[in-house]
């Protein structure tokens, strides 16, 4: 293992994802230079790097999200590969959007630009019998789920799960489609009204009632090392989602028992040398009310903890990562401050206000822009001795701006 450097410095380096800015920020801060390619196109981006290209066009007056031509992943590489059609890049550092669509990646893995997990391996994190044999192998648990095609298929196939259990599109993000069903009347609203005569498939899988965990790790190869055990923030009123499973950001630490985080680091890290991942890679756990441990699912990329992790650990993420899938393991962990990371929903529909005048914000969305109920306005980011009181400094800075939605 060796000391932390920058890898990245004087790199060309392009960035790809959903919210990309984040992974930017950290590149630039580590020297290199970002060109972006970025679903929202927040107020801040341009602070990060050198270039960017955005789906959306924010539009004063207008609502922000709008219906995709194609599918945001086909979407982003397009774009990244437009906007540096005259530039040669030296990397290509993923975020979310590409976990369960990595054929979209082709382009770039062809020109031996990625740098972290291969198509491959994304693949082997996302194999569910797999890691539901690994899981087994570390002591752990995985949810019992299955894929229907129809309402009356869900109910007559899932009758051992027992209700209350979760119907979801076979491919999400960020909780982003997930129903929590109690009866059968439940199902079938949570499939949806078919089109065409056809439903669109679901997975069915059993609800486990317990606490949101995350563990990242730094991969590489067979050797791992667990950077971080920490809290998320799932459907939380306060971040403006009432219940759900909306991500809405995480906390450090944990709270969670000492040997129960210590268990959660150690299978982390077997179950990324097991699968022979590359670079910073998310595990996702639950704990529930027994203090077992529940595996739901691995994301073989950078994950959305980075900012705090950066603001409360004084590290670069990206530089972590580089190293990693270059073989690199830092010598020892960093020392983390208690921290929160709050993504901010509206509660209603309004226009976003000059978001620069709360300077614990990022992922800005651009003055005069309309949102509707339940639209993210940006994240808050806070840092403290305890993380209490980070809490509450994010929940006010919260508030404030969701009362200035008009």
């Amino acid at each position: 293992m060796v000391s932390i450097r920058s890898p990245l410095k004087g790199k060309r380096v392009g960035i790809i994802g959903f919210n990309a800015r984040p992974i930017a920020c950290s590149a630039k801060k580590a020297g290199a230079s970002v060109f972006v390619s970025d679903y929202w196109g927040d107020d801040d981006l341009s602070a990060c790097c050198d270039d960017w290209i955005a789906i959306l066009t924010p539009t004063p007056g207008a609502r922000q999200r709008q219906p995709l031509d194609i599918p945001l992943y086909e979407g982003l590489v397009e774009n990244l590969l437009y906007l540096t059609k005259e530039r040669e890049l030296d990397h290509v550092i993923l975020g979310s959007g590409f976990d369960d669509h990595v054929d979209a990646l082709a382009p770039l893995h062809e020109e031996g630009l990625l740098i972290g997990c291969s198509p491959n391996q994304m693949r082997r994190a996302r194999d569910f019998a797999s890691l539901a044999k690994i899981a087994k192998s570390q002591d752990i648990h995985t949810t019992r789920r299955l894929i229907a095609e129809t309402p009356d298929e869900a109910v007559d196939n899932s009758v051992e799960f027992n209700f209350p259990y979760l119907v979801r599109p076979i491919h999400s993000g960020g909780g982003s489609g997930i129903r929590f069903v109690r009866n059968s009347g439940d199902v079938v609203k949570a499939f949806g009204d078919p089109e065409d005569g056809e439903y669109e498939p679901r997975v069915v899988q059993e609800y486990v009632r317990g606490v949101d965990i995350s563990c990242s790790v730094l991969a590489a190869g067979s050797l791992a090392l667990s950077l971080s055990v920490q809290g998320q923030l799932i459907g939380m009123p306060t971040a403006g989602r009432n219940c759900g499973f909306a991500y809405c950001g995480n906390y450090y630490p944990s709270n969670l028992a000492p040997e129960t985080a210590t268990k959660i680091s150690e299978v982390s890290e077997a179950i990324s040398s097991k699968l022979d991942l590359n670079g910073s890679v998310g595990l996702d756990f639950i704990v529930d009310e027994s203090n077992q441990i529940w595996l739901m699912e691995v994301n073989p990329r950078i994950q959305g903890t980075l900012e705090l992790m950066e603001a409360a650990g004084n590290i670069s993420v990206t530089s972590l990562h580089v190293l990693a899938s270059q073989g690199l393991l830092s010598e020892k962990l960093p020392s983390i401050e208690p921290g929160v990371k709050m993504i901010v929903y509206s509660r209603r529909d309004g226009a976003v206000p000059d978001l620069s005048q709360y300077t614990n914000t990022v992922d800005r969305s651009p003055p005069g822009v309309m949102v509707n109920m339940g639209d993210p306005i940006c994240t808050v980011i806070e840092v403290g001795s305890l993380m209490r009181d980070c809490y509450r400094k994010a929940s006010e800075t919260a508030l404030a701006i969701q009362n200035h939605i008009s």
